[in-house]
């Protein structure tokens, strides 16, 4: 079977009819959710791209995306329009000192992920603080009732780094789940990316993946981690560089 070309396609998105995709983790969420806009786009499909958690504005939004504030559930009749018109919005709740959107609530995403003719709803839904790699605290990710993906993504920058602040996010949750371990090691990435209390989280019965970003920095050590956090459960790992123009490495699934 060949190398899927898209992030889309890696994804198995054309499983849901809209799919809602969650991104949660750390290493890419950002790079992720503007990939999967431009992915749509180039399909022919409207998308919303937005944040249940704090997220970074990309100062390339040119005119092909229409910024739309929308803080209650009736949600913004700009957007309608949008949709209607097959184009791509940036939902947010308001801006935010450096650089960052305001969050809207789950329940306007799942407002959104009703509105017709709607074809990606992606949402960044979990904070990392440009860090590659987390487990998640008791208020996180932030997931909303109409997702039909989950995807947790970890950045390569992250392998064999020590557990430490500033090296990796929340490193005293990502210990709870390891335990006497010093160092992001390859089988601590990968027991925490699929544990429920980690990258897993809040998943239940949704399509999971986990995708292993910056693999243009070492293509071999990427592949690795990729197959090591399949062997310890996750249905379907992705390994791409997302900053690329064609992303994906490896697709590694049952």
């Amino acid at each position: 079977m060949s190398t899927p070309s898209t992030l889309w396609d890696a994804l198995d998105l054309d499983a849901a009819a809209p799919p809602v995709v969650a991104l949660v983790g750390g290493g890419g969420k950002t790079t992720a959710l503007f990939r999967l806009g431009r992915e749509a786009r180039a399909l022919g499909r409207s998308a919303v791209l937005t944040g249940t958690t704090r997220f970074t504005q990309q100062s390339h939004l040119g005119d092909a995306i229409r910024v739309i504030a929308c803080g209650a559930p009736d949600v913004a009749p700009d957007l309608s329009a949008v949709i209607a018109d097959g184009a791509t919005a940036l939902v947010h709740a308001g801006r935010e000192p450096k650089a960052r959107w305001a969050p809207i609530a789950t329940e306007v995403a799942d407002a959104i992920a009703t509105m017709p003719g709607l074809g990606l709803l992606a949402i960044e839904a979990d904070g990392s603080k440009m860090l590659p790699f987390k487990a998640p605290t008791e208020h996180e990710p932030v997931i909303p009732s109409a997702t039909t993906h989950v995807v947790a993504v970890v950045g390569l920058r992250a392998l064999d780094e020590p557990l430490e602040a500033g090296r990796v996010h929340r490193p005293e949750r990502i210990r709870a789940i390891v335990r006497n371990e010093e160092r992001a090691s390859a089988e601590v990435i990968a027991r925490v990316m699929t544990d429920a209390s980690g990258g897993r989280k809040h998943v239940g019965k949704r399509d999971f993946t986990v995708l292993v970003n910056q693999a243009d920095l070492d293509p071999e050590r990427a592949l690795a981690l990729g197959e090591a956090i399949r062997a310890a459960g996750a249905p379907r790992v992705v390994v791409a560089a997302l900053r690329e123009d064609d992303p994906i490495r490896a697709v590694l699934a049952t």
